[in-house]
């Protein structure tokens, strides 16, 4: 009996546990035991540095500014603990903490952090709970209704979770067809020319697939466990959701949503905008998502229903804003605009067929793009018809529409439809000017924009964009959502996640009996 165990071989499937923590066991808040005591950490401080006023923090996802390099010179005993490691998420990317600190001219010790974009490139470092001392414990309070040392979106905070004071925003938008989206969707949220995953990401669909909570739980599984679904909204077909990293939800206000159909009655309400608004410490952000009057001649119809989008979305509401205009655009600090705003090409379907023909994309940047001097929303955006004060990158993509579905062909039916840029983003930002006539913060930057033409499943190619924009220190004022998330569809979609790489990994994980 013994002798037949033995030719049995069983490759066991991970479980979904192991792609969360892999070999590791959790504690109570979900974050990775030392593996020594909090009182075995502290034997490494001396007493003055235990003492010390300045908080030597040992936060969870906080990076040592030299990717992992030791400040100073350490002990080998010290060296050896520092070059601990582990992994969190899916197993790809590690998140390291370097415990190192460097002495200050008044040999005080201060955090030094890089970016959190480096998180990805690090290679190295020990992994530890941020240590609170009794005496800070009892001294330290939040809702102070300033920015204060204490301040919990005060800017010793901004500063210890994002040094550089920027965040990398995603936005994604895409007509559906009302058809189910296909089960792989990295190519539209993750895609390869992205080095690392934004900090905030916010996806508008129009023509949505019934299944709201099937496409919540899809976007999850593709983005993975470092970002929760903080909120989403719906209005007919239109849907808007957005995503932020875990280690930015704590300093995120309460989400504030407004919508409005531009064809009131109709049962089905196809055309309209739905907008979701919140803060990131004292930066306020507003997304819009919208699907406009179709068909090549209603320009002007188009323009009206921005003009009515505009002026009817009441936002925000309980985010203090000073001097509230009834242009809701001119309430946030950075406001993105985005769907299927259905402007055309005012050009002959042939001449367009004709040059796509003769063209390779992407386009290079020191090159004209082709009839785009014929496109509508070129034209508003001009002449100053609608979108005031916003812009919009180069486009250097084929048309969006109109395709066969499931096909690269365009329109080849009776209707013909010209290929047009109908899907887009637009962005804009409020700057306060100082005296100087300076900008108080950096302009919004636009890094990448771009299609995914490999998504198939509608006669609409997805959109998508990604900004650079600066945060500044916040009011304890600011109605905080206290780590809001979804917490249903951020389990389900790990779950999902765990069984589709089981799944895939377990290929040749079969009984073999010799």
């Amino acid at each position: 009996m013994e002798n037949r165990s033995n030719k049995i071989k069983l490759n066991k499937k991970p479980g979904f546990v192991s792609f969360i923590l892999p070999n590791i066991i959790p504690n109570k808040v979900g974050v990775v035991n030392r593996s020594k005591s909090a009182h075995d950490s502290n034997l490494h401080l001396t007493s003055r540095e235990a003492n010390s006023d300045v908080a030597i923090s040992k936060r969870p996802l906080s990076f040592n500014s030299n990717r992992g390099h030791m400040n100073g010179q350490l002990s080998s005993n010290t060296a050896q603990k520092l070059n601990r490691q582990s992994s969190l998420s899916d197993g790809n990317i590690a998140f390291e903490h370097d415990d190192s600190t460097e002495a200050t001219d008044n040999n005080h010790l201060i955090e030094k952090f890089s970016s959190h974009e480096s998180v990805f490139n690090l290679k190295g470092g020990a992994n530890t709970l941020h240590l609170i001392p009794i005496s800070k414990a009892r001294q330290r309070n939040f809702l102070q209704g300033k920015i204060g040392a204490n301040s919990l979106l005060g800017p010793c905070e901004l500063d210890r979770v994002c040094p550089n004071r920027e965040i990398t925003i995603f936005v994604g938008t895409w007509n559906m067809n009302g058809h189910s989206p296909p089960k792989e969707l990295n190519d539209f949220v993750l895609p390869v020319n992205l080095e690392h995953v934004p900090d905030v990401l916010s996806i508008g669909t129009q023509e949505s697939s019934s299944e709201r909570y099937e496409w919540e739980v899809g976007l999850q599984e593709t983005i993975g466990p470092s970002h929760l679904l903080f909120h989403s909204t719906s209005l007919g077909t239109l849907h808007i959701s957005t995503f932020i990293r875990r280690d930015l939800i704590w300093y995120v206000s309460v989400p504030e949503e407004a919508s409005l159909s531009v064809r009131p009655g109709t049962a089905f309400r196809t055309k309209g905008a739905v907008a979701c608004s919140f803060s990131v410490f004292g930066t306020s952000f507003l997304f819009v998502t919208a699907h406009l009057t179709a068909h090549q001649e209603k320009v002007k119809e188009r323009v009206g229903d921005v003009k009515r989008i505009v002026h009817s979305l009441d936002l925000p509401r309980v985010l203090p804003c000073k001097n509230k205009s009834k242009d809701v655009t001119q309430n946030f600090d950075y406001v993105f605009w985005f769907g299927d705003l259905n402007f055309r090409l005012s050009t002959p379907r042939a001449k367009v067929l004709e040059w796509l023909s003769k063209t390779s994309f992407p386009l290079p940047s020191h090159l004209p793009h082709g009839y785009m001097h014929h496109d509508q929303l070129c034209s508003v955006l001009a002449d100053g018809a609608a979108f005031r004060g916003f812009y919009e990158a180069k486009i250097n993509f084929p048309p969006t529409y109109k395709y066969d579905p499931g096909t690269q062909n365009f329109d080849s039916s009776s209707k013909q439809r010209t290929p047009a840029y109908t899907d887009r983003i637009l962005y804009k930002q409020r700057n306060a000017r100082r005296l100087s006539g300076h900008l108080e913060n950096p302009p919004l930057q636009c890094l990448v924009y771009d299609s995914a033409p490999s998504i198939t499943t509608s006669d609409h190619k997805p959109v998508w964009g990604v900004f650079k924009a600066h945060l500044r220190p916040g009011l304890d004022t600011i109605p905080l959502a206290a780590g809001l998330f979804n917490r249903e569809v951020y389990l389900e979609g790990l779950k999902r996640r765990a069984a589709t790489m089981n799944k895939a990994k377990g290929d040749t994980a079969n009984c073999v009996l010799q």
